[in-house]
C-alpha cells in the first residue's frame, strides 16, 4: 500500500491524517505520519518515507484499522 491509497482510506473511514517530510530536521527522521479519529490519535516518525509507512500502519493496527492492502507489505 502507498501513502496515498492509504491517505485515501483512512479518509473513507473517518480518519484525519497527514503525511509530512520535514527538512528543517537536518535528516533527524524528517518524515512523520499523524492520524486521529477525534478518540485516539498516532503520531510516526521515521527516517524514510517506506519507514514511516511501515510503522503507521502498525500504529493503526493498534486501533484496530488494518486496510486491506496493508497484509501484503
Amino acid at each position: 500500500m502507498d501513502a496515498i491509497a492509504l491517505l485515501d482510506w483512512l479518509l473513507e473511514h473517518e480518519v484525519n491524517a497527514l503525511l509530512r517530510v520535514d527538512a528543517d530536521r537536518g535528516g533527524v527522521r524528517p518524515w512523520t505520519f499523524h492520524a486521529t479519529n477525534g478518540e485516539w490519535f498516532v503520531r510516526v516518525d521515521a527516517f524514510s518515507s517506506d519507514e514511516c509507512l511501515e510503522k503507521a500502519l502498525k500504529a493503526l493496527a493498534d486501533h484496530g484499522l488494518v486496510p486491506p492492502d496493508a497484509l501484503a507489505y
